[in-house]
């Protein structure tokens, strides 16, 4: 199966490989945590599980049926090219709340270092991970030299000049230049660009991963899925038998499987019984997330799994941090030094988009068969999910897919 994952203003846990060879399960040695090198990634002082699960409980519930997907770490780092724009001060408190022990002075080296190091947690694109950020300034403001080449440079991060004098050439201008950067993907950004309107930040980040273990395509059937409503949905569900790291919570009410990706790149999926989804979503905002990274016991199944492609959008700017309780985008912000005017600016607009695309592609051969006798676990209802980097513990993706078809893209129309 590929994951294409396109997040606009979005932003784990590590993660054990989740299948094994679909005729042998694995030696006990190849689900150990601590045999996975870490040779890349985030450093020892961060980690954003906290900020993740601050952030899926501010979002706007989606209406019923609507699926909801976000990228934690994508939000992440324009947030930490914007702290370092901002007062010593400031700044300290705001890698905190993103998940920082904050060592060292936060001076322009180290802006170049958090974001060199945020962008080895973003895998290379060789691993099908394309992402960056555009930033949007009115063209009589010019921006300081410094920190266009640190956006560039550190962070894949662009500076836009256009009108926000003219808000209908401005809302041309936005869509021509993310359509150019996103090379087509993303057609149309905003339906409406409200006034007043100074500096507006999106963020996009393209994800096309490939299973370890693949899902054969001959296998691949039109199924039922059952929706929160109670009626039913035809979907393709592809179908894999194999040996697979999973487990019943029962303080969750839930499966929970573990699959992998190439690239030290991991998938955890949350299956609720039926009609307990609310309390399984509830349950997993408590739980640490340790508990998903652990190796769980090898089970032999006909695996049933939705292909699948939903688009969401977001608009992020009146979320809070998670301690201090101040908004990620809050007024009180002193962003003058982005220009040389020194003219004061607020991130007035910060759209967040993911499209998640699931398919059969993987790594390696499928040569399973079906096995008429053998237990089933079918992904035919509303489940949760996170998406994992292995090698650093940290939160990529985060959601729930309640309808596989749906498609929400109003969700840009949040005030």
């Amino acid at each position: 199966m590929a994951l294409s994952i396109l997040s606009l203003w979005l932003l784990l846990a590590g993660l054990v490989p989740c299948s094994c060879d679909p005729q042998t399960p694995p030696p006990p040695e190849a689900s150990n945590m601590s045999q996975i090198p870490v040779t890349q990634g985030a450093p020892p002082f961060f980690n954003n599980q906290k900020f993740a699960l601050s952030l899926y409980k501010q979002l706007p519930q989606p209406k019923r049926g609507k699926n909801l997907i976000f990228s934690p770490l994508g939000i992440i780092v324009p947030l930490v090219l914007l702290a370092f724009q901002d007062k010593p001060k400031a700044r300290h408190q705001v890698l905190q709340d993103l998940g920082f022990t904050v060592t060292g002075a936060l001076d322009t080296k180290a802006a170049s270092e958090y974001g060199k190091l945020l962008s080895n947690l973003l895998h290379t694109k060789n691993c099908g991970i394309y992402t960056g950020s555009l930033l949007f300034i009115d063209k009589t403001l010019k921006p300081a030299k410094t920190f266009v080449k640190l956006a560039n440079s550190s962070y894949n991060s662009n500076v836009v000049l256009i009108s926000f004098g003219n808000y209908g050439l401005a809302q041309k201008q936005i869509d021509l230049a993310i359509r150019a950067r996103t090379h087509g993907k993303i057609t149309k950004l905003l339906r409406i660009l409200k006034p007043p309107t100074n500096l507006f930040l999106a963020n996009y980040n393209f994800f096309k991963g490939k299973w370890k273990y693949p899902f054969n395509r001959k296998h691949t059937r039109m199924r039922y899925f059952w929706l929160e409503d109670g009626t039913k949905t035809l979907v393709p569900m592809m179908q894999r038998v194999g040996w697979f790291q999973l487990q019943y919570f029962s303080q969750m009410h839930s499966y929970v499987l573990q699959l992998p990706f190439t690239c030290s790149i991991s998938g955890v999926f949350f299956l609720p019984d039926d009609g307990k989804f609310e309390e399984s979503e509830k349950a997993l905002l408590e739980q640490s997330f340790e508990t998903w990274i652990q190796p769980f016991p090898m089970s032999k199944r006909w695996l049933f799994f939705p292909k699948f492609s939903i688009p969401v959008a977001l608009h992020l700017e009146n979320l809070k941090h998670v301690n201090s309780n101040i908004k990620l985008f809050s007024e009180h912000m002193d962003l003058s030094r982005i220009t040389l005017q020194k003219a004061p600016l607020t991130v007035s607009t910060a759209v967040h988009r993911v499209e998640l695309t699931v398919n059969e592609d993987g790594e390696e051969k499928d040569e399973s068969q079906p096995e008429p006798d053998l237990a089933t676990l079918h992904f035919n209802r509303s489940f949760l999910l996170l998406i994992l980097d292995e090698t650093s513990n940290s939160l990529l993706f985060m959601g729930k897919v309640v309808n596989p078809t749906r498609i929400n893209m109003d969700a840009l129309q949040f005030p």
